[in-house]
């Protein structure tokens, strides 16, 4: 009997290993201190720029390129730095680094669209190259989204006659079927958020029928949301979960205690403020104001073009209908002055409808704790209004921009 009960839990073990990843993905949930992973910047820039759906692992173990290769199908990219493959049995792709970090990724365009009916051949990917040290508890993975980076859940199931109720206030930002290597984005308008949504599988999404194509490829829906798991009336196990981005990009002249680096870490991520290939982010730097331009007009949400005349001129051109107080919109030597803290306060005030004289710029920077001065007095003095700006500096502004909900021109 004993031996007919271990041989039991053996097989329901490798059942959940191969179907359902939520087994394991509950573990990461539960790590009471959080891993923090530094990839070099070059690194976190390939995720950024082409990453959709991203499981990833560091080991900090060195890794052999040479003996690698023979196991992936395609190599796209090998640098002395990392690589970049396909690896069997899947269509995604794989990045692995020097150092150890190890990220299996769908495409941008791809999405969230992973393969629901098997779990995720992401997670068995990352799993099989990272060997037996992704079990290790120093080397727990990690679920993020590069493209949605505010999505907080990934939740899919591939049997599609079951209803589900999405949370008030919850933002669903990609809604997907999946196929193995199939996707189709569906419009997001379909989904009613906090009330019951009924899918069925023969090719309808709460009444509204899908086109022919959609309805034979019709096997998994995948959606992600800004937070608030949906309340499904079956058991979600199939696919479910927590998007958390844990990689911080490592520059060598950002240690792990300066002042602002959690602040570096937000306008690096968000792709405000690059780093430099030496993998230096030069904090201390000072910033032209064609450079503060270009960051501001990126934080309100302008994708730039082609480029004319200098190459900060559509950023001028997008922040000039607003009035902000910029030297520079039809002067190119003034584009290259040095920008000061008043300066970003009164262009911050105007920004967001505010009186921006010298004095109101700086009183509207203490009213909404964007700025304590330099010693804590909040006085106009303390605020050193003449002083340049630096990178380091403006990365904190910015981003107590956002937490302040400043995130649109007015």
């Amino acid at each position: 009997m004993k031996k007919f009960v271990t041989s039991l839990f053996l097989s329901s073990l490798l059942f959940s290993l191969v179907l359902f990843v939520p087994a394991f993905a509950s573990a990461q949930e539960n790590v009471t201190e959080k891993p923090e992973w530094e990839v070099p910047a070059e690194i976190y820039n390939i995720l950024r720029e082409r990453a959709g759906m991203t499981v990833y692992t560091h080991t900090h173990k060195p890794v052999d390129f040479n003996n690698m290769k023979y196991g992936f199908t395609n190599i796209y990219e090998q640098t002395p730095n990392y690589i970049i493959a396909r690896p069997h049995n899947t269509k995604d792709y794989m990045l692995v680094s020097k150092d150890g970090f190890y990220a299996a990724y769908t495409s941008k365009e791809k999405g969230a669209a992973v393969d629901a009916e098997n779990g995720s051949m992401l997670w068995r990917t990352l799993r099989n190259y990272a060997f037996e040290d992704i079990w290790d508890e120093d080397n727990q993975y990690g679920y993020f989204h590069f493209g949605q980076p505010k999505a907080a859940d990934l939740v899919g199931d591939v049997f599609l006659n079951e209803d589900f109720l999405i949370p008030e206030g919850t933002t669903v930002y990609e809604f997907a079927v999946s196929d193995f290597d199939w996707y189709k984005q569906l419009p997001v308008d379909l989904l009613k958020v906090g009330e019951t949504n009924v899918f069925s599988r023969w090719g309808s999404v709460n009444g509204v029928e899908l086109d022919e194509e959609a309805r034979y490829h019709m096997r998994g829906v995948l959606f992600l949301t800004s937070g608030g798991t949906p309340k499904l009336s079956y058991d979600p196990g199939r696919l479910h979960w927590k998007l958390e981005n844990l990689l911080y990009p490592a520059f060598i002249d950002v240690r792990k205690d300066h002042w602002a680096r959690e602040n570096i870490t937000w306008s690096f991520r968000t792709g405000l403020i690059q780093g430099f290939p030496d993998g230096r982010f030069q904090p201390l730097s000072l910033l032209k104001e064609s450079d503060f331009t270009v960051i501001a007009a990126k934080y309100f949400g302008f994708k730039p073009g082609a480029t004319y005349g200098h190459r900060a001129q559509q950023y001028y051109d997008f922040l000039k209908p607003y009035n902000l107080p910029l030297k520079g919109y039809a002067n190119d030597t003034a584009k290259n002055g040095i920008v000061t803290r008043g300066q970003l306060a009164q262009v911050i005030a105007a920004s967001q409808g505010a009186a921006y004289g010298p004095y109101s710029a700086v009183g509207f920077m203490y009213k909404n704790n964007l700025s304590s001065g330099t010693t804590g007095a909040k006085t106009f003095e303390d605020y050193h209004f003449n002083e340049p700006l630096t990178r380091a500096q403006i990365s904190a502004f910015f981003q107590r921009m956002e937490a302040a909900g400043m995130t649109t021109l007015k």
